[in-house]
């Protein structure tokens, strides 16, 4: 009589999992494929086929079957390009047989597509992206070899496939109706977090997290799995937003996902010997107890029983008791580690030994199996044989003393406790390891419901329900223990009230708020700003104004100052936030306060905000209505950003308009003299009780100020150096902006305005340039401090006084010192962890370009690599825009041969990043823009094939700077010379191309138009910019019209010329058809009528010598 088979067995052979594709990839019939024509006939024969879903089954098993085996002879005798350009044919064919009906095809289709994704990978993305949304349905299918095929296949795909639209189709699914879909996006997000690059899932880390939110809340039991898998895996893969999901969830949720990093209770925890209990999901907790951990690494988990529990109080078995249960007291096997293995009886028997010596039963611990008695009868060593008894012999437990002995019991009696209440401990929380919590305390439902009452009281339209809430807002905002929701709440309902009314109670909350809160208010505070700016411009009322300034006070010194900078930058040049004019002054009044007390001295300013809010205020300041009121603030500003870094300020202009250059350097000229004899006096009037108690600090300053000026005088002095002096003018934005040459005194003991000025003079290196030994010893400190990357600071200060110096003309030592700061900028770029320092070295990189760029020939290809690593490594937004500046200095100083050959060869890597490539490009982009083409047209063909290629990437950033680069060579070179690279782009490539083409020569002749108006305006003209503006347009606009009017008469005698063809082609025709006719003619004989054609031949003949008669 045979055995039954198991109902589940006939199941097995009717799923499919990705080994069992891998597994049929080479399991098709043999086929040659010798050219790339045998390919496409192959192809031809196939397509139709699969394109039909009434053709006979077998017929497209087989021709899927054919494509595996064609890709695989066609990979032996072509080149991969040509078999990929065959393959995106067959997306619509693969996608009908994924969504067949019949689950033959579906398995078969699926395998083929499986190949050929692991096969070419992101080069037939167009396949992937067609197929995963019908494998993705047919994982709801009931027949489970379809189901289980379309699991498979979208598994493949994704892993294999790394594109924004694979991403896009997964996310369809996140609300699905189908439990299995849902529970395969949870794999598929696995997957993603496993295999896919950091740079690609980065931007869409917050929606994963969302779905494995979802999953792990799902209402199906294994999409929850799934999604705690998923979960697992962000964790080991970003931990930090793995932290931030997890307190997101409700404790229950939070015990399930630690309870899959502990040991489940399920299982045994004899693993636990070598693996630790804690892992990344519980990094920073505090550790388990020794006791504990003893517990976990002796005692199995099948040594606890928590079914046998059924009440509180102790129980003991006493011998020949009936057993309660038929099943759960029978016979077992002892498997504890100090037991040994065998049967154990149930409890009505006495358990015996190896020696078969029958001992009296004892009473057992509630709930656990092991019923055995103690091996020695002895009355001493009672507590340590009860504990033998649990956790077995071992020499921990052989090592203990009586009192430890029973304090370890009592350890375990407290487990057992707690194991009889099963509702509090489901998941055994004692074996489960511990998340950190938020530091903010939990707050009771009164605590909620008051603040939710007060921020309703305050949005309420009866005005004495508002007053008390304002009056109980202030008691709400020290609240220290605010949630981030409630925070939010509060904020909001602050800047509603500080638009309604004008009310003190108010304001002084907002102080409050921000003094309490104001690590977690930065998106809060360019709405506040805006508010209390508008506010401080059209009040009136004294005491409302002085609350006013209090709570801007309050704001200046408890908020981040580049936090603050960085929310008035994005406030001012906001195009649909619009300040009124007193706002605006406000503004400036308390950006000027900002940077001249709280910002510290050398911090960096020089972002894409700063600079537009710079633009922004040289409009307003060009205002004729306002710009009078603006001027004064606006000054101060710019020479309060003068002073805070001088490098920077001078980096921040250097894309500016040169007018607008001009008028800064104007304003610094006049304003630091100002400042030098002004602010002096301030300063004695309104510090004078300070100094009194800080003269020994003056004392200090006054010497070194002397010593200083002896140093930096050419001539030694032997007068004393006066207390008082001026500030004397700047000579130059650009490179002399730190220097001053008119040697004038400092203040010894006055710290006022002119403070950063001073400074500024002390840190003056023009006379190192006379100095041979002291530059020599100042330029290695320096070079020491940049090889020093343990200390970020101290690098920035020494690139920070190498620049200076290449600013100043003072580095005159090249020919010793040359190599030896190339090597110390490589170092920065390849070592240094901060991206300010390596922002700087790259600035450094420049000047050492443009003052000594044949020194720099030879390592023309390391330091175009060096750069190139620097900023695709680093994760600063802004680290692109000085890496492009640098190349491109790079690219027109240093030797063109050497630029091409390491450009190509980057290109023409098969797996380039695309940062890597953008980069490449643009830095060919303005090789071409920057040199003549006289130098250009020897590289062209060597450097435009690769950019060519290029523009054939699947990336979009890489095609569109590829775009940009081959336009500015068809606008330098023209397109003849190009026409032989570009005959290999499609037709719809080849019109893109031509349009960004003719859209740069039109902005290029608009451009020329208005160089040509201001290079006629006469300079000593009064008129404003704004009307200078309007006359170029109108220039413009009179040369746009000119030039259409031209048009229209080139299109008129195209029309003319056309109808004269048109006209003699017409002629002609008749001329031929009479011709025609004539001989077709037939005598009488049936033969060729020769008279009918002579008679036609001459009188074209007379027709044709009248015509030369008249001319």
């Amino acid at each position: 009589m045979s055995r039954l088979q198991p109902r589940s067995s006939s199941n097995l052979g009717c799923t499919v999992n990705r080994e069992d594709l891998r597994k049929s990839f080479l399991d098709v019939p043999k086929e040659t494929i010798a050219t790339p024509a045998d390919l496409k006939r192959t192809f031809d024969t196939i397509i139709p086929i699969l394109s039909k879903s009434t053709e006979d089954w077998t017929k497209r098993m087989k021709e899927l079957k054919r494509i595996r085996s064609a890709i695989i002879s066609a990979l032996e005798n072509m080149e991969q390009s040509q078999l990929l350009a065959q393959l995106v044919r067959l997306v619509d064919c693969l996608e009908m047989s994924v969504r067949d009906l019949r689950s033959q095809i579906v398995r078969e289709a699926a395998v083929t597509c499986s190949f050929i994704v692991e096969k070419f990978g992101n080069d037939v993305h167009q396949i992937g992206e067609a197929v995963l949304a019908a494998a993705m349905s047919q994982v709801a299918v009931s027949t489970k070899i379809m189901a289980t095929s379309g699991a498979a296949l979208s598994a493949f795909v994704v892993e294999f496939i790394q594109t924004k639209q694979i991403f896009t189709t997964i996310t369809s699914f996140s609300t699905s109706k189908d439990k299995n879909q849902r529970r395969q996006l949870q794999s598929l997000l696995e997957i993603i977090l496993t295999h896919w690059n950091d740079k690609i899932k980065k931007p869409y880390l917050r929606q994963i997290c969302e779905m494995i939110k979802a999953g792990v809340n799902d209402a199906d039991s294994e999409t929850r799995t799934a999604g705690r898998a998923a979960f697992a895996k962000l964790d080991e893969a970003h931990p930090e937003e793995a932290e931030q999901l997890f307190k997101t969830f409700d404790p229950s949720k939070q015990k399930m996902l630690r309870a899959g990093d502990a040991a489940s209770s399920s299982t045994s925890l004899n693993s636990e010997r070598s693996l630790p209990i804690r892992s990344k999901l519980s990094a920073g907790a505090r550790p388990v107890p020794n006791i504990s951990s003893k517990f976990l690494a002796q005692r199995s988990a099948s040594a606890i029983d928590t079914k046998q529990i059924s009440m509180r109080g102790p129980h003991t078995s006493t011998p020949g008791a009936r057993p309660t249960t038929t099943m759960r007291n029978m016979n077992k096997v002892d498997t504890s580690p100090g037991g040994s293995k065998f049967t154990r009886p149930a409890f009505g028997m006495a358990r015996t030994n190896s020696n078969l010596r029958a001992k009296a039963p004892i009473a057992s611990q509630p709930g656990s199996r092991n019923a055995s008695p103690p091996r020695r009868t002895s009355t001493t060593a009672s507590e340590i044989q009860r504990v033998k008894s649990n956790l077995g012999n071992s020499s921990f437990v052989a090592s203990l003393t009586q009192e430890q002995a029973a304090n370890l019991q009592n350890a375990m009696n407290s487990v057992r406790d707690q194991l009889r209440q099963p509702s509090k401990n489901d998941d055994d929380d004692f074996l489960l390891p511990k998340r950190p919590i938020k530091t903010t305390p939990q707050k009771s439902a009164l605590d909620i419901s008051r603040v939710e009452s007060v921020i309703r009281a305050c949005a309420s339209s009866s005005q004495n329900e508002k007053r008390e809430g304002i009056k109980m807002l202030t008691t709400v905002v020290s609240d220290p223990t605010l949630t981030d929701i409630e925070i939010k709440n509060v904020g909001n309902t602050l800047n509603r009230l500080l638009g309604d009314v004008a009310n003190n109670m108010v304001l002084e909350s907002i102080a409050i708020f921000v003094q309490t809160h104001h690590s977690r208010l930065g998106d809060l505070l360019k709405e506040t700003l805006k508010k209390l700016f508008t506010k401080k411009g059209s009040e009136s009322m004294p005491n409302i104004r002085k609350q006013i300034a209090k709570t801007l006070e309050a704001i200046l010194v408890s908020m981040d100052p580049n936090l603050q900078l960085k929310s008035i930058s994005t406030l001012v040049f906001d195009p649909i936030t619009l300040l009124p004019p007193k706002a605006r002054v406000a503004a400036l009044e308390y950006l000027s306060e900002l940077l001249k007390n709280h910002m510290e001295r050398g911090s960096l300013f020089n972002t894409k905000e700063t600079k537009q809010m710079i633009m922004k205020m040289f409009s307003w300041m060009n205002d004729s209505k306002i710009g009078t009121t603006i001027i004064p603030h606006a000054e101060n500003v710019l020479c309060a950003f003068f002073a805070v870094n001088s490098a920077e300020f001078s980096a921040l202009f250097s894309d500016f308009n040169p007018d607008y250059r001009n008028w800064a350097y104007q304003i610094l000229q006049s304003k630091g003299q100002q400042v030098g004899n002004g602010g002096i006096a301030e300063a004695e009037e309104e510090e004078a009780c300070v100094r009194t108690t800080i003269s020994n600090t003056a004392a200090q300053i006054e010497d070194f100020v002397s010593n200083r000026r002896t140093m930096l005088s050419p001539r030694a002095s032997s007068s004393p150096v006066p207390k008082l002096a001026s500030l004397g003018p700047l000579q130059s934005l650009d490179s002399t902006l730190n220097a001053n040459t008119n040697g004038v005194d400092l203040v010894d003991n006055g710290l006022g305005l002119n403070e950063s000025f001073d400074r500024l003079k002390l840190n003056s290196t023009h006379h190192l340039a006379d100095d041979v030994n002291e530059q020599n010893t100042f330029v290695q400190a320096k070079i020491n401090q940049m090889h020093n990357s343990s200390n970020q600071s101290e690098q920035h200060e020494g690139l920070t006084a190498i620049h200076t110096m290449l600013c100043e003309g003072s580095f005159t030592l090249w020919e010793q010192n040359f190599a030896k700061l190339l090597l110390a900028v490589f170092d920065v770029l390849s070592k240094s962890n901060s991206d300010l320092n390596k922002k700087l070295a790259l600035r450094v990189l420049m000047k050492m370009c443009v003052c000594q760029a044949a020194r720099l020939f030879d390592s023309t290809e390391m330091a175009i690599c060096k750069v190139i690593d620097a900023a695709v490594d680093s994760t600063d937004g802004t680290m692109n825009v000085t890496a492009d500046d640098c190349l491109k200095t790079l690219a027109t100083h240093l030797p063109l041969a050497k630029i091409v050959n390491i450009a190509k060869l980057i290109l023409s890597q098969q797996e380039l990043e695309d940062s890597r490539a953008s980069l490449v490009l643009k830095m060919v982009t303005r090789l071409f823009e920057g040199l003549e083409a006289d130098e250009l047209s020897p590289i062209l063909d060597d450097i435009a094939p690769v950019v060519v290629l290029a523009y054939n990437s699947p990336s979009t950033p890489v095609r569109k700077a590829s775009v940009y680069c081959l336009v500015s060579m068809m606008n330098k070179l023209g397109k003849p010379a190009m026409q032989k690279h570009l005959a290999q782009l499609p037709h719809t490539k080849l019109n893109l191309l031509q349009v960004y083409v003719n859209r740069a020569m039109s902005s290029k002749q608009v451009k020329m138009v208005k160089t040509n108006t201001k290079a006629g305006e006469n300079p000593e003209a009064t008129t404003t910019r704004k009307s200078k503006r309007k006359m170029n347009f109108k220039q413009a606009q009179e040369v746009y019209l000119k030039l259409k009017e031209e048009k229209e008469v080139e299109r008129q005698k195209e029309r003319e010329e056309k109808e004269k063809r048109n006209q003699a082609i017409e002629k002609h025709n008749k001329n031929k058809k009479k011709m025609n006719v004539a001989l077709k003619k037939k005598n009488k004989k049936g033969q060729p009528n020769l008279n009918a054609q002579v008679e036609v031949l001459l009188e074209r003949i007379q027709k044709r010598v009248g015509n030369d008669d008249k001319k």
